[in-house]
């Protein structure tokens, strides 16, 4: 999980500051908690992660025309989306500090608040729209 956590934090090839904040946000989470950090972690990917994502396929021989259509996504590709979807929400918050944006939005995503959370419910009420709108035209 921690080299799957640097490689998504990777910004233009330089990997050892990704790794220098990763490692400042692990001591960092030490000071605050004294706890394990990869229970912690691992509760909070598990809260941020969806279930459902949607594919976009062109239709052959129209214009413009897309279908969009949910489906399940395989237990590999959950980590990696939600591994982005996390990071790139972490980057943009207002603090300085790239360690401790960490560790604040892992500590909101544990309590089933913040903005991930929000964000993956606005998702899966979206998707499920889509789904029931999908049945109905199928149906007619």
């Amino acid at each position: 999980m921690n080299k799957k956590i640097i490689n998504q934090l990777l910004l233009k090839g330089k990997r050892t500051t990704s790794e220098k904040i990763w490692l400042k946000s692990v001591k960092f989470f030490y000071k605050l908690f004294n706890k394990n950090h990869k229970e912690f972690i691992n509760r909070a990917l598990i809260n941020v992660t969806p279930l459902l994502k949607v594919k976009q396929l062109k239709q052959k021989n129209k214009r413009s025309q897309l279908k969009e259509f949910p489906y399940i996504v395989n237990n590999a590709n959950r980590v990696s989306s939600t591994l982005k979807f996390f990071l790139t929400k972490t980057n943009n918050k207002d603090e300085k500090k790239m360690h401790k944006k960490l560790i604040n939005e892992l500590l909101l995503a544990t309590k089933n608040t913040g903005t991930n959370i929000s964000k993956k419910k606005v998702c899966m009420n979206m998707l499920l729209l889509k789904k029931v709108f999908l049945l109905q035209m199928i149906l007619k």
